[in-house]
């Protein structure tokens, strides 16, 4: 099934970055989920290839949107639909 576009907040709890979809609405309401350089509502609409980033606890995260998938799916395939990205702060201790 390719699908065109999705909730972000189902997808946030799809790819298991929260336990649940009321979880993540609640990040999007806080200000803790940005697409695209936007903070969103958990109604907002996206697709794939858009960035993200994530707060949980102090620490922000940066993710890219690699594909939509129509249900929840075990940890082992997250990674088919979606890719954390190094942090700047990341890649100078790698270095």
């Amino acid at each position: 099934m390719d699908m065109k576009e999705m909730r972000i907040d189902k997808y946030l709890w799809a790819v298991r970055l929260f336990k649940t979809r009321t979880i993540a609405a609640d990040a999007c309401k806080n200000g803790h989920v940005i697409v695209n350089e936007i903070v969103c509502k958990p109604s907002k609409s996206i697709s794939g290839g858009e960035s993200l980033k994530v707060k949980k606890g102090p620490v922000w995260r940066e993710y890219k949107i690699k594909a939509l998938l129509p249900q929840r799916v075990g940890a082992k395939v997250v990674g088919e639909y979606l890719q954390e990205m190094a942090s700047e702060m990341s890649q100078e201790i790698l270095a």
